[in-house]
């Protein structure tokens, strides 16, 4: 009985293992491991994250948004969770995901383009940041859809 319960210990800690290795199955998958890679080990891990395999790796330009990030943090405080608003598909291959990233002090509203590559392999191809939502977000979402 002990030999067939550290089988399952054992078995359930290999898969788990290799599960946190894979590529995310969705968009929302990705922004969510970026997300959760910000809240716990900061903004190059999350960037690192977001840009692995699609045509930002290595741009400069996508690799800064970390420093931003990190302006951010200066003026919120540490991040500590985060949320996805809405998720909406355009086309059949592209994503457009609305996500929250909660700080200490404030709210940090991102807007993100994922692509499903040949494969099945979900990359980003934009993301955005900004302090306030009525900069990034449609105003159906910011306001409702009465609008502003």
């Amino acid at each position: 009985m002990r030999y067939i319960v550290s089988l399952i210990v054992f078995a359930v800690t290999l898969l788990s293992g290799g599960m946190s290795n894979a590529q995310p199955a969705t968009a929302r998958a990705l922004v969510e491991a970026g997300a959760a890679a910000y809240v716990k080990d900061g903004a190059s891990a999350a960037v690192q994250v977001w840009v692995e395999g699609s045509a930002l790796q290595g741009n400069t330009q996508a690799l800064s948004q970390a420093n931003s990030l990190r302006q951010v943090e200066d003026f919120f405080g540490k991040p500590t969770s985060y949320e996805v608003v809405a998720e909406n598909p355009i086309g059949s291959r592209s994503r457009l995901i609305l996500f929250v990233i909660n700080y200490q002090k404030g709210a940090l509203y991102a807007r993100f383009q994922a692509y499903q590559i040949d494969g099945g392999k979900w990359v980003t191809t934009e993301f955005k940041f900004q302090t306030e939502a009525a900069n990034i977000f449609p105003q159906s979402v910011v306001y409702g859809h009465s609008g502003g």
